[in-house]
């Protein structure tokens, strides 16, 4: 791995390489799951619900998927930063129910460094001109090949 820093101008991972990674992801390509922004330290990706296939009984976007929005969007902005990485662990909070039609996660990179990158991650819902906030999460993610 190289020891220099990329430069904001030019993150490891970009939004055309995370599409390519979503071509190759089943589950992630199954959710439809978009990448709206990846710059360096920073993602935002967007789901849009379907209530036949991703909501629990009460008819709320289930929490598993709430899951994996926080994760995807906190390992996708730690990759704009190191390349490719793994999952070591996160944390999330439940604010509000899953309410909306389309979730956006939106991932801050904290810190990045050598071992591991720290990220935040806010779950809004989207429904008709309204968000909500639903969730908030923070992720340890490992550096897990080149950069």
């Amino acid at each position: 791995m190289s020891s220099s820093s990329p430069s904001p101008e030019t993150p490891v991972v970009n939004a055309e390489v995370l599409r390519e990674v979503i071509k190759v992801q089943p589950f992630t390509r199954w959710t439809g799951l978009e990448i709206l922004k990846a710059e360096d330290g920073e993602v935002i990706t967007r789901l849009e619900l379907r209530k036949d296939d991703m909501t629990q009984h009460h008819g709320f976007l289930h929490g598993g998927l709430v899951g994996f929005l926080a994760d995807n969007a906190a390992a996708y902005a730690a990759a704009t930063r190191v390349g490719d990485v793994v999952t070591s662990q996160f944390t999330l909070n439940f604010l509000s129910p899953g309410v909306g039609d389309a979730f956006r996660a939106h991932a801050q990179v904290v810190k990045a460094g050598q071992r591991q990158v720290v990220v935040r991650v806010d779950i809004i819902a989207e429904q008709e001109a309204d968000e909500k906030l639903i969730a908030i999460a923070q992720a340890t993610i490992l550096p897990a090949g080149e950069r």
